[in-house]
């Protein structure tokens, strides 16, 4: 991985290629942004970077090993898929081989991949090396919710802020991943920005789950209980991002044309649902998914989410014109 493979984020790579030019290389960083949009490439980038003593250049025995995942001075800590947090004991471990000395490198480097999972004890436990990294090592840090870590973890690193993707290089990305050129629009315009949840969203089961939702939206008003119910439990068993994903646009657009704003995608369904629409219609619509988003994400059954979600929209759809 080098700084050419990563897409986007120019600002953070100059900013980092500008640390290594000018030896100003800090003990630790800490990469910030929403999930999905690169900071572990980047992260991934910057650390071949600092084994191979300048900007990556891909194809040194350093830049090779780190991309295959077998440089022993490249230490990657990350949550293990059966449990919430990382470990104290992984950082504990962690410790102990950052002040081996380096076997190959001129330094050790650490990369903590969704640290924000780091729990309580585990973030005391990286304190110290933090502060004063031995042998001149250096931690890369990469958490979505920043916020989660300790003032005093966050106070020893310099962060690196990565930004969304806009939607026209979202476009690009995915219309060389082969998506078609109107899907990736679509595409684009759900992923807030994040590469890595447009290409989740390009998953054939993903597509048909926004399919249904999109088919299911403009006539929420004449749609029974049970049906509503069934689509509940189906939507529930599937990509839920995806779906979730699908509602929001789809109710952003309608509230853009109830106020007069011109949207490219799907015209004219969005133009007809939001024909005699109130905004604050569309608004509060669109608020009551976001409310839903929220409640999932702190682990309220997605089943009952989405049956009072359902029921909630049909509400305000049939009193709302």
């Amino acid at each position: 991985m080098t700084f050419a493979d990563v897409v986007g984020h120019e600002r953070a790579r100059a900013a980092l290629e500008r640390d290594l030019g000018e030896g100003r290389v800090a003990g630790a960083y800490l990469f910030v942004g929403p999930r999905g949009i690169g900071k572990r490439a980047l992260a991934d980038a910057f650390a071949a970077s600092l084994l191979c003593g300048g900007p990556a250049c891909g194809t040194c025995a350093h830049c090779v090993r780190a991309a295959a995942g077998t440089h022993p001075d490249l230490l990657v800590v990350a949550r293990e898929e059966d449990r919430r947090d990382i470990l104290a004991e992984q950082v504990r471990d962690l410790v102990r081989r950052l002040a081996l000395r380096p076997l190959m490198a001129e330094r050790k480097v650490a990369i903590v991949d969704d640290a924000e999972h780091l729990n309580a004890h585990g973030q005391n436990a990286l304190l110290k090396t933090l502060e004063e990294p031995p042998g001149g090592s250096v931690l890369l840090l990469v958490a979505s919710a920043p916020s989660l870590l300790l003032p005093t973890v966050r106070s020893r690193c310099r962060r690196v802020r990565l930004d969304p993707l806009d939607e026209a290089a979202l476009v690009r990305l995915l219309r060389a991943r082969g998506v078609a050129a109107e899907d990736a629009a679509a595409l684009a315009a759900q992923a807030g920005g994040s590469i890595g949840r447009a290409l989740e969203l390009a998953r054939p089961e993903a597509a048909a789950a926004r399919a249904r939702v999109l088919e299911s939206l403009p006539r929420l008003a004449e749609l029974p209980a049970a049906e509503l119910s069934a689509l509940a439990h189906a939507l529930a068993q599937g990509p839920l991002d995806a779906a979730l994903a699908a509602a929001v646009s789809w109710y952003r657009d309608v509230l853009a044309a109830a106020l007069g704003v011109e949207r490219p995608r799907g015209a004219d369904g969005v133009r007809a649902a939001a024909a005699g629409r109130r905004p604050a219609v569309a608004l509060r619509q669109l608020a009551l998914v976001c409310d839903t988003i929220a409640a999932i994400e702190q682990n309220a059954n997605r089943t009952l989410a989405l049956e009072t979600l359902l029921l909630d929209l049909r509400e305000v759809e049939r009193g709302g014109r």
